[in-house]
């Protein structure tokens, strides 16, 4: 029984293993299937609405700012380095933000949006929109 057993262990650990990311969420595989696709992939994750733009890191940083500011949304608190940034802010009915702006290759830059505890994924995107058409020029 115990050989029947072992024979049968691989196949049970390879499905267990195809099975993960739908077990976790589709938002996995697109993250993994389009992070080399560049400027434009997005992801809503656990609350957390991730998007990469085309452009470098202090434009995005720029524009992520910016675009808080049109839809007045409060900023109360920035921090950046190098590596990565964090801005801290407050829509008008007191619900928290948080955008966190990275760096992922020369021209290209992650901007992640939460909204709340748990998220708002429309808010998240509308958000998200605003920075595009800010890194466009638009207002």
């Amino acid at each position: 029984m115990a050989s029947r057993w072992r024979s049968w262990q691989p196949w049970l650990l390879g499905g267990v293993l195809l099975l993960f990311p739908v077990l976790e969420g589709c938002a996995v595989l697109l993250v993994g299937a389009g992070a080399g696709a560049g400027a434009g992939t997005v992801a809503y994750i656990q609350g957390e609405l991730s998007q990469v733009h085309a452009g470098g890191y202090e434009r995005v940083w720029s524009a992520a700012v910016s675009a808080l500011n049109q839809m007045n949304i409060r900023v109360i608190k920035t921090e950046k380095d190098a590596l990565s940034g964090t801005i801290t802010a407050r829509r008008a009915d007191d619900t928290s933000v948080v955008v966190k702006v990275e760096p992922t290759g020369t021209d290209t830059t992650t901007v992640k949006v939460r909204m709340g505890m748990f998220g708002d994924r429309a808010a998240s995107e509308s958000i998200q929109a605003r920075v595009v058409s800010v890194l466009r020029g638009g207002k």
